[in-house]
Order: structure tokens, then sequence, then C-alpha cells
């Protein structure tokens, strides 16, 4: 990385900033969001009971060390503010840089029309049939007005995007918790322990068989990782923050609270209905599960709890994600139009093109069978490249002691070996995602390349815009996205 690029990211404004706690709210709410409320049935459609404990045991230790590595790097390199796209930048160059920002940009743009989806089939339940699932125009309609109230919001400063951030994180917690309590409460063993393998058809219980355990395991990854994405949140918004500790601390508890929440939330309604049962229900699927045990007060609960989680997670998702072109502009590698700023530090150009990519991914739903699930793999699918990118410069940085930082206060060694467990658990992740979903996602990939190309010329007119290697690099991007489109229409 250039002097230029290391001096813009230092030069950036901290007089906004956010503390550990605030950070924590953050991470919970990026990940947790209302992906959480219809977790029971996205696990259940692809494993049973065993399946799903193995799927929570391996996501676990892969999101771990991703945790890990993501706080390693943090601690190494603290001077590398937005983290994902700098990492990419600083280990292979300009274009990977660019390619991690343009995906993150993108991905994290489908996860809040995801967002869009959830919350207007949730609203549903005070308009039955208006709104079916999301698909409908109304339901665009009603996504769009939130999706530009969300915009006004984040421009108007980060701080106060926070404190609304930490209020929603605390009410979307609170209508987990009493999803949790009930769920545990009226758990059956007796109910918990039929068909554990899945392995059997029994139309009593509406289950089908599943498959092989190792199916069922890879079938739920895109979930797992579905539910995971913002892992990295802290170290995206560190630039914001207190202090690296801060965003250390951030992740890990994060982390380690989500998996809590996430394995309970599908585990224990197996205790309540069958795998078969609960993946025929209707989203959100927590809902339909607590009106069974507490009537319609339970259905409300959760109702409540989708539309606060969701727009609190739409809200700090947007923050998110103006953060990368803004950062990959002020060192060149975005159009330039996107380092510019508000009165307030916001990124507002990023901001106001991200919620015009957003507005055209929400017209696009519908169109789509079934809007959230596609909109669940294609972002469990482009958060890939990204984190396996950054996995490979931990590898790389660490793989000799003249390339690790003096200032880390991890060992090398130490270092090393959790960036190669977490790049063979993102390897693994990139398998599950299957050959179709990740040639498509390609396309999109290869749609961001005229827009380096224009930066190039922006900042540097007289120069080959990409390298060899770089435009090795592209045309494979372009030969994979050809392949895309092919399944596409296929």
């Amino acid at each position: 990385m250039s002097n230029l690029d290391e001096q813009n990211v230092k030069n950036t404004s901290k007089k906004n900033t956010v503390g550990v706690l605030g950070l924590i709210a953050f991470v919970l709410s990026a990940m947790v969001g209302g992906g959480i409320y219809d977790l029971p049935q996205n696990m259940a459609i692809n494993a049973g009971q065993i399946g799903q404990i193995l799927s929570w045991i391996l996501t676990g230790l892969i999101i771990w060390f991703i945790a890990r590595s993501f706080m390693i790097l943090t601690d190494a390199f603290p001077s590398y503010k937005t983290g994902l796209y700098l990492y990419a930048g600083a280990g292979f160059g300009r274009f990977a840089g660019f390619f991690v920002s343009w995906g993150y940009w993108i991905c994290e743009c489908f996860a809040n029309v995801a967002y869009a989806v959830l919350l207007m089939s949730t609203i549903d339940t005070f308009f039955p049939s208006t709104f079916n699932g999301g698909k409908r125009v109304a339901a665009i309609i009603g996504g769009s007005i939130i999706l530009w109230l969300m915009s006004i919001l984040i421009n108007q400063g980060i701080k106060g995007a926070s404190w609304v951030d930490m209020l929603g994180t605390l009410g979307m917690l609170l209508s987990v918790t009493i999803f949790l309590v009930v769920m545990a409460i009226h758990f059956k063993w007796s109910t918990f322990n039929v068909n554990m393998l899945a392995d059997k058809a029994l139309p009593q219980l509406q289950d089908k068989s599943l498959g092989s355990l190792l199916d069922q395991v890879k079938n739920t990854m895109m979930t797992t990782l579905w539910v995971f994405g913002g892992i990295e949140g802290a170290v995206v918004l560190s630039d914001r923050s207190r202090s690296p500790q801060d965003v250390v601390k951030a992740t890990k508890y994060g982390f380690l609270l989500c998996l809590l929440l996430y394995a309970a939330a599908s585990l224990l309604p197996l205790g309540i209905a069958s795998y078969g049962q609960i993946a025929n229900m209707t989203a959100p699927s927590s809902a339909q599960l607590l009106e069974t045990q507490i009537g319609v007060t339970g259905r409300l609960v959760i109702t409540f709890g989708v539309i606060i989680a969701v727009l609190s997670s739409w809200l700090t998702w947007t923050l998110m994600l103006s953060e990368m072109p803004y950062a990959a502009a002020k060192a060149g590698n975005f159009p330039k139009q996107f380092a510019q700023e508000n009165q307030h530090k916001i990124p507002s150009f990023s901001l106001m093109a991200s919620t015009i990519v957003m507005q055209v991914i929400l017209i696009s739903t519908y169109f789509l069978g079934h809007a959230f699930n596609s909109m669940l793999n294609i972002v469990g699918t482009m958060t890939v490249p990204p984190y396996l990118i950054s996995m490979l410069f931990l590898v790389k940085t660490a793989w000799k002691d003249e390339t690790w930082p003096t200032v880390a206060t991890i060992s090398r060694k130490r270092a090393l070996t959790t960036g190669i467990f977490a790049l063979l658990g993102i390897l693994f992740m990139g398998y599950a995602a299957g050959i179709r979903y990740t040639t498509i996602s390609f396309i999109i990939y290869a749609l961001g390349i005229p827009f380096f190309l224009l930066a190039r010329h922006q900042f540097a007119p007289t120069e080959k815009p990409m390298t060899k290697g770089e435009l090795i690099f592209a045309g494979a991007i372009l030969a994979v996205a050809i392949i895309g489109l092919i399944l596409l229409f296929v």
C-alpha cells in the first residue's frame, strides 16, 4: 500500500466515535438482525436435529477462526481502518482492494433488501395478503419508503444512528429472550428425539428424508453464513471506534452472544414441533411457534420484535455499506465522487449511490420466486470472496518473520495457524454455496470493473489502469461471469 493510501486512512476524522458497547450493539444488530426470527424454518428446511447440532458446531468453529483472524488483523495493522478493503489492497494490489470493496458493498446492498422483504412479509400480520411475502407492489413501495428514510437518518451523523442502533438491539434481544424462554419451558425431549437423523420420511409429522448428515450440514452453510454476516462489523467501523482494543472486544463478545442465540433459536423449537412441521411454517416461523404456545400474544411479540430488529439492522448495514466505497475512493480505487462527505462527516455520495442500488434490487424482487431465500443465497455467496482475500492477507503477512508487523502483540505462528484454519473454513463455505450461485455472483463482480477503470483514469490518467497480473485477474472474473450468465438462463 502506498504512503498516500495510509495517510488518507490516518487522516480520517475521529470527531464522531463509538465505544465498545456501541460496537457490540453494532455487531449484534448486524449479525442477529431479523434473520434469527425465521432461523427455525430456514434451518429445518435443510437439516434435522443432529444435522443442525453438527452444523452449529462446525459453523461456530469456522466463524470463530474468522472472527479471531479479524481481531489479529486489527491488532497487527491498527492503521488499516475499514479493514477488509485495506487488507486486500495492501496484500494484493489496487484491483484486489477494489474487488473486495465492490463485492462487500453490493453484498450488503442485497442484505438490506433481504431485510426489506422480511419486514414487509412480517407486516402482513396486520394487513393479511397485502404484502405476500414481500413480493407485491405494495411491499416494494413500503420497503422503498423505509429505505429512503433510513438513508436520511444515516446522513444526519453516525453518533445519532449508533444510539438508534443500540436501542433497536435492546428491543430485539428482549423479544428473542421471550421466544427462547417460552421454547425452553415447553421443550419436550420426546418430541426432540424423533427422527433425529432426518433420514426417514414421516408423513404424519411432515418430515421428509434430508439425505446424509454431510449433505444436511453443507446445505445449512448459506443460512449460517448469512446469520453470521456482520462478524467483521466492528472492523469495518474501526475508523469510527475509540481504540483497536474496543474493536477486538466487540468482535469477540458479539460472536459468542450470537452463537448462543442462534443455536438456541434453531434447536429449542425442535422440542416443540418436528423439523418437517417447522419447515412448512410461514415467515417468520418464530411467530407461529410462539403463537402455538401462548396464543396470539406470542405472534404479536415476534411481529414487533421483527419490526424493531429489522429496522435496527437495516440502519446498521446502510451505515456499513457506505463506508467501504468511501474508503476505496479516498485511496483512488473507486471513482472520486464516492469520497465526498457532508457536514456530519458521513460519506453522502456513497450513501446515495448505495440507496439507489438497493432500490433497483428491491424492485427486482418482484420477479423472484422466493425473494427472501434468493437474497439470502446471494448474500451468503458474495460474502465468501471478501473474507477469503482478507484471510489470504493474514496468511501472507504471517508467513515470514520479516513480513509480520513488529507492533503486533500476537505471535506470528499463532496468527498463521489461525489464518490457515479460517481459510480452510471459508473454502468449505464456498464449496457449500455451489457452482451455480458462485458463478452468478461473479456477474455482479464483473459489473464493477468499469468503475475501477474510471477511478484509475480520474486519479492516474497517465498510468496503465491495471498491471499484467490484475488484467489476468479481471479476465478470470469475466470468464466466470460468462459461465454464470449461461447457468442463469439455462
